[in-house]
C-alpha cells in the first residue's frame, strides 16, 4: 500500500531529526566541553573560553537567533574575529540545512498526524498509519544495524561521507588552528554521532513497541463480536 510505504520511508528522517533537536541545546554542548575530557586546545583557549565561543556557535545555526551574525560578532581572548569566511559561510550552511531539516520534519508529522485522525473510523484505511509507523521504525532499527558499527568503528569514514553528501566540495574542511575544530573537535562529533545512534535506536524500539500496540488494538476493534 502506497500510503503505508510512504510512511514508513518517511519516519527515519523524522527520528533522526528528533535526535537534532534534542541535542542542539546548550545542555549538551556544555556537557560535552565541560565533562566528557575533550583533549585541552593547543593554541590556548581555556575550557570556559572554549565553551563560550561553543554556546554562540550552536546559537548561531538556531533558526530562532540572529544566525551568523553572532559569529561576526565573536572575538577570541586576543581580540582578533573568531571565526573567518570559510567558518562563516559552512555555519550558514548548517543553519540552512538545519532549519530545512526541522520544518520538513514539522510538515511531514502533521501530516501524519491529520491521516491517523481522518483514517480512524474508516474500516478499511484505519491501518495504514499504525502500520507505516511500525514498518519505519523496523526500517530505522534496520538503518541502525548497518550505521551503528560504522560509527563505532570508522567514524572518519562516516564523518567524511556524511559532509560530502549535505556540503558541497570542500567546503566543510578546516585547518587545526580554525577556530571551528578548536571548540568542536573530532572527539565531540564522534561522541555525539555515538548518543545521536543511541537516541535514534530507542525512539525506534518506543514506535515499534506503540504502533504494534496500535495495530493490535485496532484490529481487535475491527473483529467482529461473537
Amino acid at each position: 500500500m502506497i500510503g503505508v510505504g510512504a510512511i514508513a520511508l518517511v519516519v527515519p528522517s523524522l527520528l533522526i531529526v528528533n535526535t537534532f533537536r534534542i541535542l542542539a541545546n546548550d545542555w549538551f554542548v556544555k556537557t560535552e566541553i565541560t565533562q566528557r575530557g575533550l583533549p585541552a586546545d593547543r593554541y590556548g583557549l581555556t575550557t570556559d573560553e572554549r565553551l563560550e565561543l561553543a554556546l554562540v556557535g550552536l546559537r548561531a545555526i538556531q533558526p530562532s537567533s540572529e544566525g551568523i551574525r553572532l559569529l561576526e560578532r565573536a572575538t577570541l581572548p586576543d581580540g582578533s574575529p573568531a571565526f573567518d569566511g570559510r567558518e562563516l559561510r559552512h555555519m550558514g550552511d548548517v543553519r540552512r540545512l538545519l532549519g530545512w531539516a526541522l520544518r520538513a520534519q514539522i510538515v511531514a508529522f502533521s501530516i501524519i498526524v491529520a491521516l491517523a485522525v481522518g483514517l480512524r473510523r474508516s474500516t478499511r484505511w484505519r491501518l495504514v498509519v499504525p502500520r507505516g509507523l511500525l514498518l519505519g521504525g523496523l526500517g530505522m532499527l534496520g538503518v541502525a544495524a548497518l550505521a551503528v558499527p560504522v560509527i563505532l568503528l570508522g567514524f572518519d569514514g562516516f564523518f567524511l561521507g556524511f559532509h560530502t553528501v549535505f556540503f558541497e566540495g570542500a567546503s566543510w574542511r578546516f585547518s587545526a588552528t580554525d577556530t571551528l575544530l578548536r571548540i568542536y573537535p573530532e572527539i565531540f562529533w564522534r561522541h555525539t554521532s555515538q548518543i545521536a545512534a543511541g537516541l535514534a535506536v530507542g525512539q525506534a524500539v518506543v514506535l515499534v513497541l506503540a504502533s504494534f500496540w496500535w495495530l493490535r488494538r485496532s484490529t481487535g476493534e475491527r473483529a467482529p463480536s461473537a
